[in-house]
């Protein structure tokens, strides 16, 4: 059993690096400037390709005891949030390679030369800066993913959380139906390259009513956020959206949809869409604890930030994920 079992890792590293290997697609990082934008950052330049061959990225197989879901599995392609790749994109890969799937993470800003996790990224990077670079990586990836031979490229989902979500929603509207099932957003901002106009695929809005991050007072909920349309960023790569006729160039002072009013139009429109509210629910619910803090930045600008919930929460939110994604097989 001690030899199957090191048989099954070496053939699994071996089999995922080979696959990871291939149309490499190398961006020089210096060509991604960090600029001034107010009291925030923002980035230039042609933004990094997706790097297959870059190394933050790991597709993943499903477990060996996983269900089998077919000769080829699924793929989830996980969108990571505005700090880059963290434990809550690999917790959320470790989950779904439990359940049968195929997983693709990476880090977009890593491909731009950026350090994750850091205070730029954190707290001084727009939402329009961070998702125009995780916004090309994440279409770069999936068009990537098409390709492959080792997954179903008929059965794809797509999943972000916070940035990553706003990223997920706009691909929601960039993706073909024959390929791609659903998507699931978790706390997504409206602020930065905005949300699309349509979408093509189920989407699964995720907020939790206690989420707050990036708030400029307690009691301002990210599902209720409508920031004014100067914090946005109308990106030409992007679908069509509401950063058209809302953004820094275009109505600057008018406030954007919140993603509660820009889910309510979708839905009128008869689109396939489902919001969940969770009681209790910070950001980044499915696999931390429930903290809360407060810090200011430079200019007397407050950071507000809930984050996780309950045992409970985490175990229910994680059986919707599951119900919604098989619901779409």
């Amino acid at each position: 059993m001690k030899y199957l079992k090191l048989l099954l890792v070496c053939g699994f590293f071996l089999w995922s690096n080979a696959w990871a290997q291939t149309d490499c697609s190398p961006s020089n990082p210096e060509d991604t400037k960090v600029v001034d934008r107010g009291p925030v950052k923002t980035v230039t330049g042609p933004l990094a390709n997706f790097d297959p061959c870059h190394k933050s990225v790991r597709l993943e197989t499903p477990s060996f005891f996983a269900k089998k879901r077919g000769d080829k599995p699924p793929l989830v392609l996980i969108a990571h949030g505005g700090g880059g790749l963290g434990g809550y994109e690999r917790e959320f890969a470790k989950l779904m390679n439990q359940q049968g799937f195929a997983t693709l993470i990476f880090d977009a800003f890593e491909m731009n030369g950026l350090v994750p996790q850091s205070d730029l990224l954190l707290y001084y990077m727009s939402n329009g800066g961070r998702q125009r670079m995780i916004y090309k990586a994440t279409l770069g990836a999936y068009r990537w993913a098409l390709k492959s031979d080792k997954v179903d490229t008929s059965k794809i989902f797509i999943q972000g959380l916070s940035n990553g979500a706003a990223v997920a929603i706009n691909m929601a509207a960039a993706v073909d139906g024959a390929n791609v099932r659903g998507v699931i957003a978790e706390g997504g901002p409206s602020a930065g390259i905005g949300f699309p106009d349509d979408i093509k695929v189920p989407l699964l809005l995720i907020y939790g009513l206690a989420d707050n991050y990036g708030g400029v007072q307690q009691d301002d909920l990210m599902h209720l956020r409508a920031m004014p349309c100067s914090y946005n960023d109308n990106y030409q790569l992007a679908p069509a959206g509401f950063t058209q006729t809302c953004s820094r160039m275009s109505n600057p002072i008018n406030p954007m949809p919140s993603p509660q009013i820009w889910y309510e139009r979708i839905k009128a429109k008869g689109q396939e869409i489902r919001l969940e509210l969770v009681d209790g629910g910070g950001h980044g619910m499915m696999f931390a604890d429930f903290v809360s803090s407060s810090r200011q930045l430079g200019g007397g600008r407050w950071f507000y930030r809930s984050h996780g919930a309950s045992a409970d929460t985490r175990q229910k939110l994680q059986k919707l994920t599951i119900d919604f994604i098989e619901s779409k097989l």
